[in-house]
């Protein structure tokens, strides 16, 4: 697989109003920033040190100082680092262009090209760690795959590179330090941010929060967030929470929200007091006496072979698309108790056996999960209630009329989505989900989706209702 720079490298490039949001969030403005350091460990061309430069040249001016001076002090508290040589070099140009304009010009700038994995000679001396991490998966990483999983960060679960310089840029910050960053918002709720998530909420380090929701400043790349840590509270601050407008370029304040109202099951959950309150009752919710179940859809792994316009009748059900509501035919290798067949009983119909064989190099390549065979769906998930009542429910949503609840008696399959098992009417679930109610709670679980979507999971959904139907019962 070919990766492109951004998949390889984690290179996204910030725009200027993102960054002064970021500077001016973390409290780098006005002549406090004098004399104090500042790092960008991960510069790139420069986006982050050439407003670090032209803040501390306002600031300096401001301050009366002589331009000898402000040489002097950009060569020793403005600090950068960048992997790439050619980057490198474009940050290099860019700060002296933002310091020329203010009449300085440092014998030596500190923007080094190096490994920000390997570097010590920063530890405990910055004040303020500012810019956009790179974000790149484990195992999109090569030569630096070993020296990932070494930071206690990095240990568990599908990793990204962005939760090491969250780690780097902590061990950074000098005491009282301030680190803001604007990484992906998967942070929030990742199994592979826990460490992270508790490091945070242990170290009492969060003081402020810019949920940035659909809007993605580097186009189909990462949903984002951006978050200022600060040490030195000896009790834990309530946490500021913005949101931010895209059309104004600016995070307005919503709530402060101390850890115990935001951390919700080790998961970071952001909104108002109140709906964060609501949301806290669902996640305590009894799921284990709750009177449904609620599972993910049939997974072929080969929908094209599997569903549609099949050219037999034999070993046909129907299904439901939970995602549309739409009905199909699709071909369903088992028995009523969810048994695979053998394919020696399949074979009896010709034009079944002779569909499998045109397909069967296709299918042998699929990842089939367990025992699965060629001929069998990839996935079991599913296949052991397609002979009970239930009924399909799509995932992904954008306001409570785009979701879609439809019937699904015994003998019919679900795909695409998730699919409820209970006796309740199906009056009552539309009373529960098709509510402004439901549509806060998978709003505030962050869980975003192109073109202002949202989606929630199987255990979401339980969840949800059992906490509802709970409340119901009194």
């Amino acid at each position: 697989m070919i990766l492109t720079e951004e998949k390889a490298k984690g290179r996204f490039y910030t725009p200027p109003s993102i960054v002064k949001m970021i500077l001016d969030l973390a409290g780098y403005t006005g002549e406090r920033i004098l004399g104090r350091h500042a790092i960008d460990n991960s510069c790139g061309d420069g986006a982050f040190l050439v407003e670090i430069v032209d803040r501390y040249c306002r600031a300096a001016q401001s301050a009366g100082y002589t331009k000898e001076r402000l040489s002097a002090e950009l060569s020793a508290f403005v600090h950068g680092i960048e992997i790439d040589a050619g980057q490198r070099e474009k940050a290099l140009r860019r700060a002296a262009g933002a310091a020329r304009a203010y009449g300085a010009e440092p014998a030596a700038w500190d923007i080094r090209r190096g490994d920000t994995l390997a570097e010590k000679r920063y530890d405990g001396r910055m004040d303020f760690v500012l810019g956009n991490p790179p974000y790149v998966r484990v195992h999109n990483l090569s030569d630096s795959y070993d020296a990932v999983r070494r930071f206690r960060f990095a240990r568990s679960g599908m990793t990204d590179l962005f939760l090491v310089f969250y780690e780097i840029g902590l061990k950074m910050l000098a005491p009282g330090g301030t680190l803001g960053y604007i990484a992906p918002s998967s942070l929030f709720n990742s199994r592979a941010a826990a460490a992270l998530r508790r490091h945070l909420i242990e170290r009492n380090l969060i003081r402020k929060v810019v949920d940035l929701k659909h809007f993605r400043p580097f186009g189909a790349s990462a949903y984002t967030a951006v978050m200022i840590l600060r040490s030195g509270a000896a009790e834990p601050p309530e946490a500021e929470y913005y949101e931010y407008d895209p059309a104004g370029e600016e995070a307005r304040r919503v709530s402060g929200l101390a850890p115990n109202e935001f951390c919700i099951d080790g998961n970071f959950y952001f909104g108002p007091k109140s709906a964060l309150s609501r949301l806290a009752k669902i996640a305590r919710a009894d799921m284990k006496n709750a009177p449904l179940d609620v599972k993910n859809g049939l997974a072929t792994l080969c929908d094209a072979f599997f569903i549609g316009g099949l050219p037999f009748e034999s070993r046909v059900i129907p299904v439901v698309k939970a995602s549309t509501g739409q009905h199909a035919r699709c071909l369903f290798p088992y028995d009523e108790n969810a048994r695979p067949l053998p394919y020696a009983d399949l074979a009896r119909d010709e034009a079944l056996d002779a569909y499998y064989k045109a397909w069967e190099p296709r299918l042998r390549k699929r990842a089939l999960t367990g025992a699965s065979r060629w001929y069998e769906f990839g996935r079991t998930q599913g296949i052991a209630d397609v002979y009970k009542k239930k009924y399909s429910v799509c995932s992904i949503i954008r306001e409570p009329n785009d979701l879609k609840l439809t019937f699904c008696d015994r003998g019919t399959g679900v795909y695409g989505g998730l699919y409820i098992l209970t006796d309740l009417d199906e009056a009552i679930l539309k009373d529960l989900l098709y509510t402004d109610d439901f549509m806060e709670y998978v709003a505030l679980l962050g869980k975003y989706k192109s073109g202002g979507y949202y989606t929630f999971s199987s255990k979401d959904l339980k969840r949800y209702l059992a906490c509802r139907l709970a409340e119901r019962e009194g």
